[in-house]
């Protein structure tokens, strides 16, 4: 990455932070170009030469922070290689440290990114993503388990929101408790297939 590539990406990071700050205390439709270029430390100028507009940024922040999240299972072998059809039922069971820890290191580094994609998931996209982790993930898995299709997404929601009703409380509780008490808390309430 040369120099101007390097700035750029600063500044688009710097505008990212203070959307997702200025998103914590005031709805989307009521942030103005101006709030977002104070907050960041840039001029208009700068935020046009990267955005048409607010929704531009709000788009890209969120693949940013999908993109840092996925970064986080590259070093995860178990990730890399999960091709679901040529595994057996035992190799999908994704509640597993190597799983969960990435994913707690993630929430904890960005709390108040996780909070809001859970309080503004219209805004955020979050129901997006559960939907495409379902469909192309989870799904597959149940699929492999011999979950009936009818009954997969109801099994799917009781999970994932039970799972991020855990983690919530513990973002909530400013990740008091550890990273491995929580896995194992979490792995204490899944039961395998």
């Amino acid at each position: 990455m040369n120099k101007n590539e390097s700035k750029y990406f600063n500044t688009a990071n710097k505008m990212h932070d203070a959307l997702i700050q200025i998103l914590d205390r005031k709805d989307f439709e009521y942030i103005s170009v101006k709030e977002i270029c104070e907050a960041a430390g840039v001029n208009r100028s700068t935020f046009y030469l990267h955005y048409d507009n607010l929704n531009d940024l709000l788009s890209e922040t969120v693949e940013a922070a999908y993109k840092g999240f996925f970064a986080r299972y590259s070093e995860v072998p178990e990730a890399k290689a999960l091709k679901i059809e040529d595994k057996k039922s035992e190799e999908l069971f994704l509640i597993t440290p190597q799983f969960l820890s990435p994913y707690l290191d993630f929430v904890k580094e960005n709390r108040r990114l996780f909070r809001l994609m859970n309080e503004k998931t219209d805004v955020l996209g979050s129901e997006k993503m559960y939907g495409n982790w379902f469909k192309n993930i989870f799904g597959p898995i149940l699929t492999k388990f011999g979950v009936p299709k009818e009954e997969q997404p109801y099994i799917m929601i009781f999970y994932m929101k039970g799972l991020v009703g855990m983690v919530t409380d513990w973002v909530n509780n400013d990740c008091s408790t550890s990273k491995e008490v929580m896995m194992g808390i979490i792995s204490k309430c899944i039961i395998k297939p």
